[in-house]
């Protein structure tokens, strides 16, 4: 008999209970546990102990600064799924909440018949894939084919942008090495070495998000904090 696979932890970092019943309930009926955190401690704790596979975070979280939160989950890991929540929309924080990294920013002030599921189904299409329940579907494999200009996985073509094939080709035509913020961005954007790196980061999170969505989870590409990333071979 196979092990039971564990159900990903997520975090609800708010204080409205409407959102953790509701589309707490929503995605437990998905296969996913809830963890419910009530203000700024008690979600850093959460994030230190539990480790969550993905981070609900309100604005209006007591105790905390969110911005300041959201700052430091994207300075200590920058594929974890972030999900921004506030009640009515404001366009500032919403263009504040992707400037500072998060994945998403939604709010519930519709009716409770489609303002929840709809939070449910954003949050839910940035986790991770489960792994099929058998345990012996084997991983699909990236195949980067630089003169062709095409990225697949197993077979069926990747949807990047141009610039996401180049830092993937990049990455790939060096595998095991540690490729700087600074040589990807010589090397991909053109630019000098010494420029702003932040470029590279989010294209990173973008070009993962893709590969981890074709492959199950997987990804290959490492990141070595303060130098750069590392590519290994998904295969």
């Amino acid at each position: 008999m196979q092990p039971t696979a564990a159900r990903p932890l997520l975090l609800f970092a708010l204080r409205d209970a409407r959102v953790v019943d509701l589309v707490g309930g929503m995605l437990r009926d998905l296969g996913h546990d809830i963890l419910h955190a009530t203000d700024g401690p008690a979600t850093r704790r959460a994030l230190r102990e539990r480790r969550p596979q993905g981070v609900l975070l309100s604005l209006e979280l007591p105790r905390c600064d969110p911005w300041q939160l959201l700052t430091e989950l994207r300075a200590h890991d920058d594929r974890l799924p972030v999900v921004v929540t506030a009640p009515v929309y404001v366009e500032i924080e919403a263009a504040r909440a992707y400037r500072l990294g998060a994945d998403d920013y939604v709010t519930y002030s519709l009716s409770r018949e489609q303002g929840f599921p709809r939070l449910a189904a954003r949050f839910r299409r940035l986790l991770p894939r489960r792994e099929a329940s058998s345990g012996h579907a084997a991983p699909e494999r990236v195949v980067v084919d630089r003169a062709g200009h095409t990225a697949t996985v197993g077979g069926a073509p990747l949807d990047l942008s141009p610039l996401e094939f180049d830092l993937l080709a990049t990455l790939a035509a060096r595998p095991e090495q540690v490729l700087s913020h600074g040589q990807l961005l010589r090397e991909v954007w053109g630019e000098r070495e010494d420029g702003d790196p932040v470029r590279v980061k989010y294209t990173v999170l973008r070009l993962r998000r893709k590969i981890a969505a074709a492959t199950g989870g997987r990804t290959g590409i490492s990141t070595v904090r303060g130098i750069g990333y590392r590519y290994h071979p998904v295969d």
